[in-house]
Protein backbone atom coordinates (compact mmCIF):
# COMPACT_ATOMS: atom_id res chain seq x y z
CA UNK A 1 0.00 0.00 0.00
CA UNK A 2 1.45 3.54 -0.97
CA UNK A 3 1.70 5.89 1.71
CA UNK A 4 -0.47 8.74 1.56
CA UNK A 5 -1.10 8.57 -1.65
CA UNK A 6 -2.50 5.92 -3.75
CA UNK A 7 -1.41 4.73 -7.47
CA UNK A 8 -4.68 6.34 -9.13
CA UNK A 9 -3.23 9.64 -7.90
CA UNK A 10 -0.14 9.20 -8.92
CA UNK A 11 -1.29 8.43 -12.45
CA UNK A 12 -3.64 11.29 -12.99
CA UNK A 13 -0.51 13.95 -11.78
CA UNK A 14 1.38 12.18 -14.44
CA UNK A 15 -1.05 12.54 -17.68
CA UNK A 16 -1.86 15.80 -16.36
CA UNK A 17 1.73 17.34 -16.71
CA UNK A 18 2.51 17.69 -20.33
CA UNK A 19 5.63 15.95 -19.71
CA UNK A 20 5.01 13.27 -18.18
CA UNK A 21 1.67 12.44 -19.83
CA UNK A 22 3.48 10.07 -22.27
CA UNK A 23 4.73 7.43 -20.06
CA UNK A 24 3.46 4.50 -20.10
CA UNK A 25 2.10 3.51 -17.05
CA UNK A 26 1.50 -0.11 -15.69
CA UNK A 27 -0.22 -0.89 -12.31
CA UNK A 28 1.04 -3.48 -10.30
CA UNK A 29 -1.21 -4.03 -7.48
CA UNK A 30 -2.27 -7.00 -4.80
CA UNK A 31 -6.36 -5.71 -5.65
CA UNK A 32 -7.84 -8.07 -8.47
CA UNK A 33 -11.42 -7.05 -8.81
CA UNK A 34 -12.58 -5.85 -12.07
CA UNK A 35 -13.63 -2.06 -10.84
CA UNK A 36 -10.15 -1.22 -10.25
CA UNK A 37 -8.73 -2.67 -13.11
CA UNK A 38 -10.97 -0.81 -15.21
CA UNK A 39 -10.30 2.38 -13.38
CA UNK A 40 -7.02 2.06 -13.82
CA UNK A 41 -7.24 1.51 -17.57
CA UNK A 42 -9.51 4.76 -17.87
CA UNK A 43 -7.20 7.38 -15.85
CA UNK A 44 -4.36 6.01 -18.58
CA UNK A 45 -3.07 3.05 -17.33
CA UNK A 46 -1.56 1.06 -20.19
CA UNK A 47 -1.97 -2.45 -17.86
CA UNK A 48 -2.81 -4.37 -14.78
CA UNK A 49 -0.93 -6.68 -13.22
CA UNK A 50 -1.93 -8.34 -9.92
CA UNK A 51 -0.09 -10.19 -6.86
CA UNK A 52 1.39 -12.32 -6.83
CA UNK A 53 3.26 -11.77 -10.24
CA UNK A 54 6.34 -13.63 -11.82
CA UNK A 55 9.36 -11.26 -12.48
CA UNK A 56 9.97 -12.18 -15.90
CA UNK A 57 6.57 -11.65 -16.82
CA UNK A 58 6.35 -8.32 -15.35
CA UNK A 59 10.13 -7.13 -17.30
CA UNK A 60 8.56 -8.71 -20.26
CA UNK A 61 5.38 -6.37 -20.83
CA UNK A 62 7.23 -3.02 -19.95
CA UNK A 63 9.64 -4.25 -22.52
CA UNK A 64 6.79 -4.01 -25.16
CA UNK A 65 5.11 -0.85 -23.56
CA UNK A 66 8.59 0.62 -24.02
CA UNK A 67 8.68 -0.62 -27.47
CA UNK A 68 5.30 0.55 -28.43
CA UNK A 69 6.03 3.57 -26.72
CA UNK A 70 9.24 4.61 -28.92
CA UNK A 71 7.46 3.69 -31.86
CA UNK A 72 4.75 6.22 -31.50
CA UNK A 73 7.62 8.69 -30.49
CA UNK A 74 9.13 8.11 -33.65
CA UNK A 75 5.83 8.23 -35.63
CA UNK A 76 4.77 11.47 -34.12
CA UNK A 77 8.72 13.03 -34.85
CA UNK A 78 7.71 11.77 -38.58
CA UNK A 79 3.87 13.10 -38.72
CA UNK A 80 5.66 16.26 -37.57
CA UNK A 81 8.22 16.45 -40.13
CA UNK A 82 5.74 15.69 -42.55
CA UNK A 83 4.08 18.81 -41.98
CA UNK A 84 5.97 21.06 -43.91
CA UNK A 85 6.90 19.01 -46.71
CA UNK A 86 2.42 19.08 -46.82
CA UNK A 87 2.09 22.82 -46.25
CA UNK A 88 4.81 24.30 -48.97
CA UNK A 89 3.47 22.28 -51.76
CA UNK A 90 -0.41 23.18 -50.87
CA UNK A 91 0.80 26.69 -50.50
CA UNK A 92 2.40 26.56 -54.21
CA UNK A 93 -0.95 25.18 -55.39
CA UNK A 94 -2.71 28.17 -54.46
CA UNK A 95 -0.63 30.75 -55.55
CA UNK A 96 -0.59 29.20 -58.45
CA UNK A 97 -4.30 28.93 -58.48
CA UNK A 98 -4.79 32.73 -57.92
CA UNK A 99 -2.05 33.62 -60.95
CA UNK A 100 -3.92 31.04 -63.04
CA UNK A 101 -7.43 33.14 -62.46
CA UNK A 102 -6.16 36.30 -62.81
CA UNK A 103 -4.38 35.43 -66.53
CA UNK A 104 -7.24 33.62 -67.66
CA UNK A 105 -10.33 34.14 -65.51
CA UNK A 106 -12.30 32.15 -63.60
CA UNK A 107 -13.91 28.39 -64.77
CA UNK A 108 -15.55 25.35 -63.48
CA UNK A 109 -12.19 23.64 -63.52
CA UNK A 110 -10.26 25.90 -60.97
CA UNK A 111 -13.03 26.10 -58.60
CA UNK A 112 -13.52 22.58 -58.05
CA UNK A 113 -9.17 22.55 -57.89
CA UNK A 114 -9.86 25.65 -55.58
CA UNK A 115 -12.19 23.58 -53.67
CA UNK A 116 -10.19 20.31 -53.64
CA UNK A 117 -7.23 22.22 -52.13
CA UNK A 118 -9.22 23.96 -49.37
CA UNK A 119 -10.37 20.90 -48.08
CA UNK A 120 -6.67 19.56 -48.22
CA UNK A 121 -5.82 22.53 -45.96
CA UNK A 122 -8.80 21.92 -43.81
CA UNK A 123 -6.71 18.62 -43.27
CA UNK A 124 -3.93 19.61 -42.92
CA UNK A 125 -4.96 22.17 -40.10
CA UNK A 126 -7.10 19.41 -38.22
CA UNK A 127 -3.89 16.44 -38.12
CA UNK A 128 -1.39 19.32 -37.04
CA UNK A 129 -3.93 20.31 -34.26
CA UNK A 130 -3.90 16.56 -33.07
CA UNK A 131 -0.21 16.40 -33.29
CA UNK A 132 0.47 19.58 -31.19
CA UNK A 133 -3.03 19.92 -28.71
CA UNK A 134 -0.87 17.55 -26.18
CA UNK A 135 2.19 19.68 -25.70
CA UNK A 136 1.17 22.80 -26.51
CA UNK A 137 -0.69 25.36 -24.39
CA UNK A 138 -3.72 27.21 -25.33
CA UNK A 139 -4.37 29.91 -23.42
CA UNK A 140 -8.08 31.47 -23.76
CA UNK A 141 -9.35 34.84 -24.59
CA UNK A 142 -12.60 37.18 -25.32
CA UNK A 143 -13.39 36.38 -29.25
CA UNK A 144 -16.60 38.35 -31.21
CA UNK A 145 -18.16 35.04 -32.23
CA UNK A 146 -20.25 37.07 -35.06
CA UNK A 147 -16.96 38.88 -35.99
CA UNK A 148 -14.70 35.69 -35.84
CA UNK A 149 -17.15 33.48 -38.16
CA UNK A 150 -17.69 36.05 -40.90
CA UNK A 151 -13.77 35.86 -41.30
CA UNK A 152 -14.03 32.26 -41.62
CA UNK A 153 -16.28 31.95 -43.44
CA UNK A 154 -14.72 33.28 -46.29
CA UNK A 155 -11.99 30.88 -46.70
CA UNK A 156 -14.62 28.29 -47.74
CA UNK A 157 -15.76 30.99 -50.78
CA UNK A 158 -14.12 28.41 -53.69
CA UNK A 159 -16.31 25.31 -51.97
CA UNK A 160 -19.32 27.69 -51.94
CA UNK A 161 -19.18 28.58 -55.22
CA UNK A 162 -18.21 24.68 -56.23
CA UNK A 163 -21.32 23.43 -55.10
CA UNK A 164 -23.33 26.34 -55.64
CA UNK A 165 -24.09 27.40 -52.27
CA UNK A 166 -25.18 30.76 -50.58
CA UNK A 167 -25.06 31.60 -46.71
CA UNK A 168 -26.65 33.57 -44.43
CA UNK A 169 -25.13 34.59 -41.00
CA UNK A 170 -27.63 36.42 -38.13
CA UNK A 171 -27.22 37.45 -34.28
CA UNK A 172 -29.89 38.15 -32.27
CA UNK A 173 -27.12 39.34 -30.07
CA UNK A 174 -24.98 42.39 -30.26
CA UNK A 175 -21.12 41.17 -29.87
CA UNK A 176 -21.73 37.84 -29.24
CA UNK A 177 -18.95 36.79 -26.98
CA UNK A 178 -16.88 33.40 -26.28
CA UNK A 179 -13.84 33.06 -24.00
CA UNK A 180 -11.61 30.73 -26.24
CA UNK A 181 -8.09 29.95 -27.70
CA UNK A 182 -8.05 31.20 -31.10
CA UNK A 183 -6.56 28.34 -32.76
CA UNK A 184 -9.02 26.39 -31.04
CA UNK A 185 -11.92 27.98 -32.02
CA UNK A 186 -10.76 28.32 -35.25
CA UNK A 187 -10.62 24.50 -35.57
CA UNK A 188 -13.90 24.26 -34.11
CA UNK A 189 -15.62 26.58 -36.21
CA UNK A 190 -13.62 25.28 -39.47
CA UNK A 191 -15.04 21.89 -38.76
CA UNK A 192 -18.65 22.54 -38.73
CA UNK A 193 -18.66 24.58 -42.00
CA UNK A 194 -16.73 22.69 -43.73
CA UNK A 195 -18.77 19.71 -42.34
CA UNK A 196 -22.39 21.51 -43.15
CA UNK A 197 -20.57 22.69 -47.07
CA UNK A 198 -19.44 19.20 -47.84
CA UNK A 199 -22.80 17.40 -47.09
CA UNK A 200 -24.73 20.32 -48.00
CA UNK A 201 -27.34 19.73 -51.16
CA UNK A 202 -26.31 21.68 -54.37
CA UNK A 203 -27.31 24.88 -54.94
CA UNK A 204 -29.12 24.99 -51.19
CA UNK A 205 -28.40 27.40 -48.54
CA UNK A 206 -26.25 27.38 -45.34
CA UNK A 207 -27.91 29.67 -41.91
CA UNK A 208 -25.59 30.49 -39.50
CA UNK A 209 -27.84 32.32 -36.35
CA UNK A 210 -26.59 33.20 -32.76
CA UNK A 211 -29.38 33.19 -30.49
CA UNK A 212 -30.46 33.61 -27.00
CA UNK A 213 -31.62 31.03 -25.11
CA UNK A 214 -32.41 30.59 -21.14
CA UNK A 215 -29.37 32.61 -20.07
CA UNK A 216 -27.04 31.18 -22.73
CA UNK A 217 -25.57 31.61 -25.84
CA UNK A 218 -26.75 29.42 -28.92
CA UNK A 219 -24.73 28.97 -32.21
CA UNK A 220 -26.80 26.98 -34.77
CA UNK A 221 -25.08 25.70 -38.51
CA UNK A 222 -27.94 24.55 -40.72
CA UNK A 223 -27.92 22.97 -43.98
CA UNK A 224 -30.25 21.07 -46.47
CA UNK A 225 -28.88 17.50 -46.72
CA UNK A 226 -30.02 13.88 -46.56
CA UNK A 227 -30.89 12.20 -42.88
CA UNK A 228 -27.66 11.29 -40.81
CA UNK A 229 -27.97 7.74 -40.20
CA UNK A 230 -25.71 7.59 -37.14
CA UNK A 231 -26.09 10.80 -35.18
CA UNK A 232 -24.47 9.01 -32.10
CA UNK A 233 -21.34 8.40 -33.71
CA UNK A 234 -20.86 11.72 -35.55
CA UNK A 235 -18.39 12.86 -32.96
CA UNK A 236 -16.45 9.18 -32.90
CA UNK A 237 -12.77 9.66 -34.04
CA UNK A 238 -12.22 8.38 -37.61
CA UNK A 239 -16.52 7.94 -38.22
CA UNK A 240 -17.56 9.08 -41.43
CA UNK A 241 -20.78 9.03 -42.44
CA UNK A 242 -19.95 8.95 -46.10
CA UNK A 243 -16.86 7.57 -47.15
CA UNK A 244 -17.70 9.69 -50.56
CA UNK A 245 -16.38 12.14 -49.10
CA UNK A 246 -13.05 13.95 -48.74
CA UNK A 247 -12.02 13.54 -45.05
CA UNK A 248 -10.38 11.55 -42.65
CA UNK A 249 -13.43 11.09 -39.46
CA UNK A 250 -11.31 13.20 -37.04
CA UNK A 251 -12.71 17.09 -37.33
CA UNK A 252 -16.01 16.55 -35.29
CA UNK A 253 -13.82 14.63 -32.93
CA UNK A 254 -11.63 17.58 -32.59
CA UNK A 255 -14.95 19.59 -32.54
CA UNK A 256 -16.05 17.51 -29.10
CA UNK A 257 -13.08 17.32 -27.57
CA UNK A 258 -12.76 21.73 -27.76
CA UNK A 259 -16.72 21.92 -26.51
CA UNK A 260 -15.96 19.06 -23.59
CA UNK A 261 -12.51 21.65 -22.72
CA UNK A 262 -14.74 24.80 -22.55
CA UNK A 263 -18.15 23.54 -21.25
CA UNK A 264 -20.03 24.55 -24.63
CA UNK A 265 -23.02 22.10 -25.52
CA UNK A 266 -23.51 20.49 -28.59
CA UNK A 267 -25.89 18.74 -30.11
CA UNK A 268 -27.13 17.33 -33.40
CA UNK A 269 -30.77 17.55 -34.88
CA UNK A 270 -31.63 15.71 -38.27
CA UNK A 271 -34.77 16.40 -39.66
CA UNK A 272 -36.96 17.47 -42.75
CA UNK A 273 -33.80 17.03 -45.40
CA UNK A 274 -32.04 19.37 -42.55
CA UNK A 275 -29.28 19.04 -40.66
CA UNK A 276 -28.17 21.82 -37.29
CA UNK A 277 -25.32 21.76 -34.84
CA UNK A 278 -26.07 23.50 -31.95
CA UNK A 279 -24.01 25.05 -29.57
CA UNK A 280 -24.47 26.44 -26.06
CA UNK A 281 -22.49 27.92 -24.11
CA UNK A 282 -22.52 30.68 -21.12
CA UNK A 283 -20.69 33.83 -21.48
CA UNK A 284 -19.78 34.65 -17.96
CA UNK A 285 -17.84 37.59 -18.33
Amino acid sequence: IMPEIDGYEVCKILKKNPKTSGIPIIFLSALNDIDNKVTAFEIGGVDYITKPFNTLEVIARVKTHLKLHYMLEEMNVLLKESFHEIYTPLGLIKSSLSLQTLSQGDNEHLQNIRASVQSLHSIYEDLYYAIKKEVREYSPEWIDLEYFLKNRITLFQAQMEYKKLTYSLHSEIDSPMIHINTTELERLIDNLLSNALKYANKNSEITIKIIPKNGKIKLIITNKSKAIENPKKLFDKLYREDHSVMGLGIGLSIVKKICEKYDIDIEVESCDHQISFILSYRENR
